[in-house]
């Protein structure tokens, strides 16, 4: 691993690890946290990923389905125990 790869994925890496701890300390805010930046992700862009990638203009519907999904699963994670 170098440092000097600007290439390297230091977001993905840090979110994996948070994955890791969360899943070992049994920490559900962190999913929560995920679900939102994934939501506000995904209303920028317009477009989304489940199995496969979903655009607001191709797949209107089933975009804005996985998107309330996201934002139910958010709050699930932070008020749902």
């Amino acid at each position: 691993m170098s440092f000097q790869n600007t290439s390297f994925k230091w977001r993905t890496l840090i979110a994996l690890l948070l994955i890791a701890n969360a899943v070992m300390m049994d920490w559900n805010w962190i999913w929560g946290l995920l679900f939102l930046y994934w939501l506000v992700l995904d209303l920028i862009y317009q477009e989304t990923h489940l199995v496969e990638r979903v655009t607001r203009d191709e797949n209107p519907v089933l975009y804005w389905v996985i998107i309330f999904t996201w934002f139910f699963l958010s709050l699930f994670s932070f008020f749902g125990r």
